[in-house]
């Protein structure tokens, strides 16, 4: 799951980087290293996104805001497998009125079907880095 923006508090987010409900699967990046996406795995799950003609959206969290992290840094760092934080946009994490998009799930599918037909053809060259 990604943050998605909520129409109640529209400036939790950064300006451009808004996840919004059924319009692709959120890419999560933090300059903290909180998510496990870098360079190399955002590169090689945006062109197989684009392979696959899946739409996706980056989401950053704010400079000003607290972030919590995933189980992801710690299961690339200590296996040595490249990871990539991904996820449907949704409102109100943790919350009994959670609400997600139900294209983004189907977005997620497509994209988890074109990893598994594109991936050893796409992130050999990026993976010489």
């Amino acid at each position: 799951m990604a943050h998605s923006i909520h129409p109640n508090y529209p400036e939790k987010h950064k300006e451009n980087h808004k996840i919004k409900l059924n319009e692709g699967v959120g890419i999560k990046v933090n300059h903290n290293q909180r998510y496990c996406t870098d360079s190399i795995s955002g590169a090689i799950i945006k062109a197989i996104a684009e392979k696959s003609q899946v739409p996706y959206q980056e989401f950053v969290v704010k400079n000003d805001s607290p972030c919590g992290s995933t189980i992801g840094p710690i299961i690339t760092t200590n296996s040595g497998i490249k990871g990539c934080d991904i996820g449907c946009g949704q409102w109100g994490m943790h919350s009994i009125r959670e609400t997600c998009g139900v294209l983004d799930t189907v977005y997620y599918v497509e994209l988890m079907g074109g990893f598994f037909q594109n991936y050893e053809k796409i992130a050999p060259s990026l993976l010489k880095c």
